[in-house]
């Protein structure tokens, strides 16, 4: 059985619902980057809402602007791969997590504790599984409300292989790769910088990584600086914990339950750790139901994949838990005011990153 390590939290503090935050720092060597294209980042920042110079690296600001501000940065320089490429840079040890896993005995307990302390740096869903046979695999997605997530799910591979590579060297390759979105017209790039085993239109992003390399030494680690930045993300967890909303929890539930097939009241409840009637009560609290937020999933994913994969209509009506065509096309006519294939066409291929 797969063992997974997965926070129990995902909101921070003053957040609105479905609305996702990540630490400022994850701006760091944004600007510098697009200077590298002769761009000037200020007026990327300021389309995105972000300010031109984001001041204390652990302020904490909206992660959508940060997505916003990648997809900009993409179609400004006409780089379809500028996340890919972005991923590669900046400062990989000056951050908690950064810390916490150059400092970790090895590679296997620097992606656990990663993992389990994601929400210290992000509100993005992000688990590491360990499979038989001592082989690893870091999962990672975006809550469904959010649009235009494509560069910001390659930076964000590129910024964990780019890790792996500081114990494993830097020729090392994932064993494979999966991502949510569509493949370009032409992957010579990813197959550069991640080798030939890339997989599109998956259900979740993934790295998977050898037992081989996830017994690594981490190099230079200092025992003592790891238990000092652990302790600290420990108490930063319980800090944020309090002011979880449950909506948010509930939601990511219900997207997990329905790639598993599996997503009615009781599942989602046993995904949470709850009884089918507190689930209810914390719904009925919060001036919903259950249906409600499970369409209102429904709704978020079906867009996403209309608009970043390349799946057939039959695979995502699946994959959002309709067992026929038609339902997602009724469905889709309710929510978006056309149909499924009609929505396809108006959705051009990486619009957020066209040249």
């Amino acid at each position: 059985m797969n063992e997974r390590v997965r926070p129990d939290l995902n909101r921070l503090p003053d957040q609105a619902i479905g609305e996702q935050r990540v630490r400022a720092l994850s701006l760091s060597g944004l600007g510098e980057f697009l200077r590298e294209y002769g761009v000037d980042h200020r007026p990327i920042f300021e389309e995105a809402g972000l300010p031109p110079d984001h001041g204390d690296d652990l302020t904490w600001m909206s992660l959508e602007r940060l997505v916003n501000a990648l997809t900009l940065a993409a179609r400004v320089t006409g780089d379809r791969f500028f996340g890919l490429k972005h991923g590669t840079r900046g400062r990989f040890t000056a951050n908690p997590l950064g810390y916490l896993m150059a400092n970790s005995p090895d590679l296997r307990t620097g992606l656990r504790n990663f993992a389990l302390f994601q929400p210290v740096l992000s509100t993005n869903h992000l688990e590491f599984v360990e499979i038989a046979g001592g082989v690893g695999r870091v999962e990672f997605s975006y809550a469904v409300t959010m649009p235009n997530v494509v560069q910001m799910t390659d930076f964000v591979l590129m910024r964990f292989v780019t890790r792996i590579r500081g114990a494993a060297g830097s020729h090392w390759r994932p064993v494979s790769v999966g991502l949510m979105h569509r493949p370009p017209a032409d992957i010579s790039e990813y197959e550069r910088q991640l080798g030939s085993r890339i997989f599109f239109d998956q259900p979740v992003n993934s790295i998977t990584i050898s037992a081989a390399t996830l017994a690594l030494p981490m190099p230079n680690a200092d025992p003592h600086l790891f238990k000092l930045v652990k302790r600290y993300c420990e108490e930063e967890i319980e800090r944020q914990k309090s002011a979880n909303h449950p909506l948010n929890g509930i939601r990511e539930a219900m997207t997990r339950c329905l790639q598993q097939g599996s997503f009615g009241p009781k599942h989602v409840a046993k995904e949470l750790g709850l009884t089918p009637s507190s689930l209810q009560r914390q719904l009925k609290n919060e001036g919903t139901s259950f249906l409600r937020l499970l369409d209102d999933t429904r709704r978020c994913l079906t867009h996403r994949y209309l608009m970043e994969s390349s799946l057939k209509l039959t695979d995502i009506a699946t994959r959002v838990g309709y067992s026929e065509l038609s339902a997602l096309s009724r469905a889709a006519r309710r929510w978006f005011g056309t149909s499924p294939r009609s929505f396809c066409r108006k959705a051009p291929i990486f619009n957020e990153a066209a040249p």
